[in-house]
């Protein structure tokens, strides 16, 4: 009786033929592969697949280790950046402070020169007081008639005049800011030698009594004009506007003072004799 072949049995044989000659083809690309010096195809496949799964798997689970270390360390690198962060703000302050400083030194240094320079002698003075929203300009030092201080005494700065001693104190002194509208300081325009009164306006000076036949120009300088309390020379401010109505006997002039008054921190005390 002669057996019959059964159609799994064909698939199976099948199967193992193309085996053999797919493991014969590897062994002769293998063969061939060797004998000159290279990879062969198989070896090369198996790279090309398996490395790149190896550096996946190799990063990631880096990447887990970094998450799991940092999920680890997470109160102490708040800490640091805390601490990071103070460090930051006190050196911030300390660079202010520095530079409040320096600019400091730069106005004293100018103030030192300007006291040299004088032909009478000066009182350096702190000030102490000023507040803008009184209904009178003055500013309170602290140098009084122990120091040598004197009432109507005239009070300057680096950049210009300040006003003048009122009254004083053993160790203090009140003075009367130029922009105070009782202030009254002979002035003239430096440019072309014109007399003129200079009186505050609580922020700003008027230079008013100015002849119209006077040509005045914006920037021009404003000095004082020696007087019974004031020295002559001394720098008041640059003049802003002119008013020239035709039918008024004089014109006036708009100063901005040479002094910053809302910053003012060191003066100078002309002594009187």
């Amino acid at each position: 009786m002669v057996a019959i072949t059964s159609f799994w049995d064909e698939r199976k044989l099948l199967v193992f033929v193309a085996l053999i000659i797919v493991a014969s083809a590897a062994m002769l690309l293998e063969v061939n592969a060797v004998r000159h010096g290279e990879r062969s195809l198989p070896d090369q496949i198996i790279n090309f697949v398996i490395t790149p799964l190896e550096r996946g798997a190799t990063e990631t689970s880096s990447a887990i280790a970094v998450t799991f270390h940092n999920l680890a360390h997470a109160g102490g690198f708040a800490a640091e950046n805390a601490a990071l962060e103070r460090k930051v703000q006190s050196l911030s302050s300390a660079n202010e402070r520095l530079k409040d400083k320096a600019i400091e030194n730069k106005q004293l240094q100018h103030l030192l020169g300007l006291a040299q320079a004088m032909p009478v002698q000066t009182i350096a003075a702190d000030v102490v007081g000023y507040a803008p929203e009184n209904a009178r300009r003055e500013i309170s030092i602290d140098r009084g008639w122990r120091d040598g201080v004197r009432r109507d005494a005239v009070v300057i700065d680096a950049d210009g005049l300040v006003g003048h001693v009122i009254d004083v104190g053993s160790h203090d002194a009140h003075v009367l800011l130029i922009i105070d509208p009782t202030s009254s300081v002979p002035a003239f325009l430096r440019s072309t030698r014109s007399w003129g009164i200079a009186i505050g306006t609580f922020r700003h000076v008027r230079m008013k009594y100015i002849g119209q036949d006077v040509k005045v120009l914006a920037g021009d300088t404003v000095i004082t004009g020696r007087g019974e309390i004031y020295p002559g020379g001394l720098r008041i401010g640059t003049v802003q506007e002119i008013d020239r109505s035709n039918y008024k006997l004089y014109q006036t002039a708009f100063v901005q003072p040479a002094v910053d008054f809302d910053a003012l921190t060191h003066v100078l005390v002309l002594a009187r004799p």
